[in-house]
């Protein structure tokens, strides 16, 4: 009597916390449809495997040494198409998000959801789906809803940032923000570097833009 053989969903972890790694593989050890052909600390060490081994999905975290998660998607996206990253972390920032999806993840979720979503994400992406948990779905839509008159901010802007962002867009120089403000210009250049990074805009241009769409000046 011939019995039907599951094939299985073969997958990598990349995660650089050990303990969380090993609580991993004991996680995904318990689901049948799944083997795991390796668990790595980071994305050069992904790629590494995936040049020996067939693979069918990368679940990797984010923040790793060498190479983050993101990156290892847009290698991974250019370099072995069939192979899908499904990226799990705790990272739930509405730009990381963007990030990651527009560097060719198939998935996201985070590191708080449990393992029936985990099962899902992987049944979901062997099929060839896009599978993204409804938290980071609902942060993803409000994200790229416009702002409400000024007072919703699509990021946390501290109050001294938003200090910042208003004079910068009053079209004050650096050392003009950090004369009035009583604070170096080494404070002033990192917050807008700072700024710059959580509004995801390329320049001061940018930030002027945010803050006149957001009624800030």
């Amino acid at each position: 009597m011939q019995v039907d053989t599951i094939e299985k969903t073969k997958v990598i972890i990349a995660d650089d916390h050990p303990l969380y790694l090993e609580g991993m593989v004991t996680l995904l050890e318990n689901m049948n449809e799944v083997e795991i052909v390796g668990k790595v600390a980071n994305g050069q060490a992904a790629i590494n495997l995936v040049d020996k081994e067939k693979v069918d999905i990368i679940i990797t975290d984010i923040s790793m040494p060498e190479m983050d998660g993101i990156t290892l998607c847009k290698h991974i996206r250019n370099i072995y198409p069939s192979t899908n990253v499904l990226i799990l972390t705790m990272h739930g920032d509405n730009n990381v998000i963007k990030r990651a999806l527009k560097s060719g993840a198939k998935g996201y979720v985070l590191k708080n959801s449990g393992k029936e979503e985990l099962s899902k994400a992987i049944s979901a992406i062997s099929k060839g789906e896009i599978y993204i948990s409804e938290e980071v779905k609902n942060k993803y839509m409000r994200s790229l809803m416009p702002t409400i008159k000024g007072t919703e901010e699509q990021v946390h802007i501290t109050k001294r940032e938003q200090e910042i962002l208003k004079l910068i867009a009053n079209e004050l120089t650096m050392q003009e923000i950090a004369e009035k403000l009583f604070i170096s210009h080494h404070t002033v250049v990192t917050h807008r570097k700072n700024l710059i990074h959580k509004l995801n805009v390329r320049n001061t241009a940018g930030l002027i833009k945010y803050a006149i769409h957001n009624n800030i000046i």
